[in-house]
């Protein structure tokens, strides 16, 4: 039976509220390391019976105000990666209605196994911006066991607030590349589901 996958992205434009749960429910305690930072497990939850999510953040971020995030999604589902995908893809085109930065793209690993989905989201009162985010999701297969297959996503955000934004998106087009280098070169960990409540 194939499962549909909820929306994915960072908390900033989730559905969960924020809770002081830091139980690693997938065997993956950290800390992680991305672009030369140690991210530390800071949050995790199990909001579907087949959707398992741990948010990871450098010392001293907090989940509600982050510069930088490491999040893991782990489904337990048969939907195919190339599905999945173009579930964000049509996700985040519905988002370009309301939201003037959301842009994306989507990559393919040179072996058809991966899919890489870089996007930018903001988030406005009024006429003005007070958050815009960049985000890197990469997308695999996951060995569940017991023959059951999952997806994990492996994802890096990078935030900026008010008058910090400009300097942000301006930094952005000189460091995305390496973003997604260091996304494509990650060893993304492996992941067993420990604890299913």
């Amino acid at each position: 039976m194939k499962i549909t996958l909820i929306a994915l992205s960072s908390l900033l434009f989730s559905f969960f509220p924020v809770s002081d749960d830091v139980t690693d429910r997938i065997g993956v305690k950290g800390p992680l390391e991305f672009n030369g930072v140690n991210f530390n497990l800071a949050w995790s939850d199990k909001p579907r019976d087949n959707y398992y999510i741990q948010e990871y953040l450098p010392e001293g971020q907090k989940p509600e105000n982050f510069d930088e995030m490491l999040t893991i999604h782990l489904f337990a589902t048969d939907m195919s990666l190339e599905d999945a995908v173009k579930q964000k893809g049509k996700e985040l085109t519905k988002r370009k209605n309301s939201d003037p930065l959301c842009n994306y793209q989507i990559t393919e690993s040179p072996d058809g196994k991966e899919y890489m989905v870089d996007f930018l989201l903001s988030e406005s009162k009024g006429d003005d911006m007070t958050i815009a985010e960049f985000n890197v999701y990469r997308y695999k297969q996951a060995d569940l066991g017991n023959n059951q297959k999952g997806i994990l996503v492996y994802a890096y955000s990078g935030r900026s607030y008010g008058e910090d934004i400009t300097p942000f998106l301006k930094k952005l087009k000189d460091e995305k590349i390496n973003y997604l280098n260091e996304m494509a070169l990650t060893n993304i960990p492996d992941v067993n589901i420990i604890n299913q409540e």
